[in-house]
């Protein structure tokens, strides 16, 4: 993943968790907001749960590498993917399908969103 997608500044990471969009299960969290911006800004965070670093690094490393293809379907988020312990036993494919059901679920999530403040406006 190429360094203009990483959201790096702590207080950006901050702002995202005060919103509290997100969208989970047991082995992934996406805190995300929509920004006005063509390229998605993307954090990791693993907890020191999941093992020692070098184990927390290659979770990093395999996340990093299942939305690398997918950075061009979620433009203009920006988001804080939270890695848990329990990850670890799943195996590449499986980690593959739950962070692509949560992207798709924050998408659905931001839409429906829209749609309420739409009415709301037309009201």
């Amino acid at each position: 993943m190429n360094r203009k997608y990483s959201l790096k500044k702590n207080h950006d990471i901050k702002e995202l968790l005060q919103k509290k969009q997100s969208v989970g299960n047991k082995y992934y969290v996406i805190y995300y907001d929509y920004i006005e911006r063509k390229t998605p800004l993307i954090a990791l965070s693993v907890s020191r749960k999941v093992g020692n670093a070098v184990e927390r690094n290659y979770e990093k490393r395999v996340v990093r590498e299942i939305i690398r293809p997918l950075l061009e379907t979620i433009e203009n988020y920006k988001m804080l993917i939270v890695i848990k312990d329990k990850s670890k036993e799943l195996s590449y494919v499986e980690k593959e399908e739950n962070i692509n059901y949560l992207i798709k679920k924050m998408k659905t999530q931001k839409e429906t969103i829209n749609e309420k403040n739409l009415k709301q406006q037309n009201s």
